[in-house]
């Protein structure tokens, strides 16, 4: 489903990514771990073409998705062939309310033909934001925004959902809600990719995982055989 060969991504003069290759199959739970500062986020932000890769002949890289090359279009194309992002910190509109942040994450044709179905799908997932429907956003607790950014996500009915620290500053208890909601949004036939801290959380649900050091791959493999790395237990784990 999504490809990524030989990636680089610059911050200025900084070189971030180095020649990173990565792939997600349909129907996968893909997480990437890694220390802060490895360059997590800005992989995902390259996904969706918030970020450009490296166009140099020596660091040219490849994203593809579904077997069509990313890199040439806008963050709105990349959306509406089927990929949707939820970044770092819940960010929702503050001053709207719940039913029109879920509604400005429909606006591309197709979604918005399907908008009735997809609110039922998401109050299904998230009750809470239908209790809520009509609050500003800026009202939520910081749990009920998290619920809204996904949501807000899935509203334009991705193929692909990419998650940056969905469970970043949430309670414990919170956090199990969170992943068991990644886990059932996966059930419903969403692959997902997520750069996540909380790692055993993360690795138990996922199929496969990455871990990115320094900006480069440092592992893969199973996500249940990384839980019994060594490298993953002292750094990660502290096991």
């Amino acid at each position: 489903m999504l490809e990524i060969h030989g990636l680089n991504v610059y911050y200025g003069d900084v070189h971030v990514l180095w020649d990173v290759s990565l792939n997600v199959s349909a129907g996968e739970i893909v997480t990437i771990i890694g220390p802060n500062g490895a360059g997590k986020s800005t992989l995902l932000k390259a996904v969706v073409n918030l970020l450009k890769p490296a166009t140099g002949e020596k660091e040219k890289g490849k994203i593809s998705f579904m077997g069509q090359d990313l890199t040439p279009l806008s963050p709105e194309d990349t959306i509406r062939l089927g990929i949707a992002i939820v970044p770092e910190g819940a960010r929702v509109f503050p001053d709207m309310t719940v039913l029109d942040n879920l509604k400005i994450g429909s606006y591309a044709g197709p979604a918005r033909a399907r908008r009735k179905q997809t609110l039922k799908e998401v109050f299904g997932l998230f009750p809470r934001l239908k209790e809520r429907l009509n609050q500003k956003a800026k009202t939520l607790s910081g749990g009920e925004r998290q619920m809204l950014a996904i949501g807000r996500a899935l509203m334009s009915r991705p193929a692909l959902l990419l998650l940056d620290e969905p469970s970043l500053g949430l309670q414990p208890l919170l956090v199990v809600k969170t992943f068991a909601a990644v886990s059932e949004i996966n059930r419903r036939g969403v692959s997902v990719l997520m750069v996540e801290q909380s790692v055993q959380f993360s690795l138990e649900i996922s199929n496969r995982a990455y871990v990115l050091e320094n900006g480069r791959i440092a592992a893969e493999g199973k996500a249940r055989d990384l839980l019994q790395n060594d490298h993953i237990k002292k750094f990660y784990l502290a096991l």
